[in-house]
């Protein structure tokens, strides 16, 4: 029976009661009767309804008592009259029971509801886990047609995209999921419009023409559309078939909250595989780049080696003799030509530390032979700027490395302290061994680095000269010491000068 003819049926048995009871004299009461129409309206699940008709019932009872002592020429028989109370006080239990048994029905209706709404929440909250496992596009979409079943407990489901591919998706009851390449339809065309531009999830059902025209997309009688769109961005319509009406809000609640997030989804599989393919444009053009970077200064040692020795040998006379003019000139074309050289011989280095090349070169290397060359090397560097140079040693100081890395990395330190420090300034170096690591220290009194650059000292293009230069020196230091597996650092020296610090691993036959 509908629950709107239980009101009505439960009226006309009150009636029927009632007649009944007038027609009986006032001895044999049946006012009992009028419980039956309490116990039916009581179906109805409405507390107001029950309690209306419990008060509809004692007037009965009242009226038809009072009918009935009329009828008998005015005499109430004492008995009809506590046979009527005792009628009212059972119509009120009756009434009350049935109260409290529909209050207690409606209490476990809520707890069913509520345990029913958590698992579907905690199934929505899983599906939305596996949709979000992937950042491709295509697989977000394809976990989201196949998860919404399950979370919506459809019979069917089918993507629709608006975005010009010209393909749909749907799910078969095996799982499988079907592509479809064909034109889509009129209806289907036009749905997806209406859902996208209302931004909101729609039930669709054979009430009316066009919602018999979208369920017969799927195959169903009723259908459930999903927008799935993210700040201004459409994706697609998932379209849900149903055996029969969806009425209930957890439904259509779980479809708006299965949007959004897969919404959400979506928008960040489409983010990252924007950002891989511009991370792929730009690792391309870095590529090229750096490869022309490797080429180019691969190159030019050559060429400048030669015009370095031809320059040599034009000053010491090969070519005849120069006046002390040309000569002047000659030193400083070799001096600018031995930049130039160890520019390229720089970018060559960092191209290949860049490129992921690293040195497979792991031989002892004696950091103290190291220092006594490069000390050696600019001793006349230092004489000509002012600068005392010195160096110290302690322990046996051999690490595994590229000597030739090693080197360079070395190099660029005291070049770099000789180069900030003032005439009259000092750069000492020095070569020790702390527990299980060869520690170099170059330190000198010179100008220092600025507070404001030391925080990005090591990397690319950042210089810690006063006097300019390519940035590159100390990038560099810093790759070949962790090539080596050790550090490089460093601190201000109060209250003026710096102190550079290359950390080595000690080489285990040494220690």
């Amino acid at each position: 029976m509908r629950s709107r003819w239980i009101p009505v049926v439960a009226f006309a048995a009150l009636i029927g009661c009632f007649a009944i009871d007038l027609a009986t004299p006032q001895t044999l009461v049946v006012a009992i009767l009028f419980d039956v129409p309490i116990v039916i309206v009581a179906l109805a699940g409405s507390r107001r309804l029950t309690t209306g008709m419990v008060v509809l019932a004692l007037i009965a009872d009242i009226v038809a008592g009072y009918a009935n002592g009329v009828a008998e020429g005015r005499r109430w028989e004492a008995i009809g009259i506590g046979d009527r109370f005792l009628a009212a006080l059972s119509i009120v239990l009756v009434g009350y029971l049935s109260v409290a048994i529909q209050e207690q029905g409606q209490r476990a209706g809520r707890a069913a509801a509520q345990q029913q709404r958590a698992r579907r929440e905690a199934e929505l909250a899983a599906a939305v886990d596996r949709i979000r496992s992937t950042l491709s596009f295509e697989l977000v979409v394809r976990a989201i047609l196949k998860e919404a079943p399950r979370v919506l407990r459809s019979i069917t489901a089918e993507w629709m995209s608006d975005r010009g591919t010209g393909e749909f998706l749907s799910l078969r009851s095996g799982g499988e999921i079907v592509v479809h390449s064909d034109s889509a339809s009129a209806e289907a065309t036009s749905l997806v419009r209406r859902v996208l531009d209302s931004g909101q999830a729609e039930v669709f059902s054979e009430d009316d023409a066009f919602g018999r025209l979208v369920a017969g997309l799927v195959s169903a009688r009723a259908a459930v559309a999903i927008p799935f769109l993210d700040a201004g961005r459409t994706f697609g319509v998932v379209l849900l078939g149903f055996d029969e009406r969806p009425n209930d809000d957890v439904t259509l609640g779980l479809a708006r909250a299965y949007g959004r997030a897969g919404s959400a989804a979506l928008a960040q599989a489409e983010l990252f595989g924007e950002l891989a393919r511009r991370n792929e444009t730009l690792a391309e053009r870095g590529a090229v780049i750096r490869d022309l970077i490797y080429a180019l200064s691969h190159d030019l040692r050559t060429p400048l080696a030669a015009l370095e020795m031809t320059l040599v040998q034009a000053k010491d006379g090969a070519y005849g003799e120069l006046p002390a003019r040309y000569r002047e000139i000659l030193d400083a074309s070799i001096l600018a030509t031995s930049d130039l050289q160890e520019l390229a011989e720089t970018l060559l280095h960092v191209a290949r530390f860049e490129s992921g090349e690293h040195s497979g070169v792991r031989e002892p290397v004696d950091v103290r032979d190291l220092v006594v060359e490069i000390a050696s090397e600019f001793e006349a560097l230092a004489q000509a700027r002012g600068v005392a140079l010195g160096w110290s040693a302690n322990g046996v100081a051999v690490t595994n490395g590229d000597r030739g890395d090693l080197r360079r990395a070395i190099r660029n330190l005291v070049s770099n302290a000789l180069t900030n420090t003032p005439s009259g300034g000092h750069v000492n170096v020095d070569v020790g061994v702390q527990d299980a690591a060869v520690q170099l220290t170059v330190s000198d009194d010179g100008y220092g680095v600025p507070a404001e650059v030391r925080g990005a000292l090591f990397q690319r293009f950042q210089s810690a000269s006063t006097a300019g230069g390519t940035g590159l020196g100390l990038y560099l230091v810093r790759r070949v010491a962790e090539d080596a597996g050790g550090r490089v650092g460093y601190r201000a020296d109060e209250p003026s000068g710096s102190i550079f610090t290359l950390t080595l691993p000690r080489a285990a036959s040494s220690a």
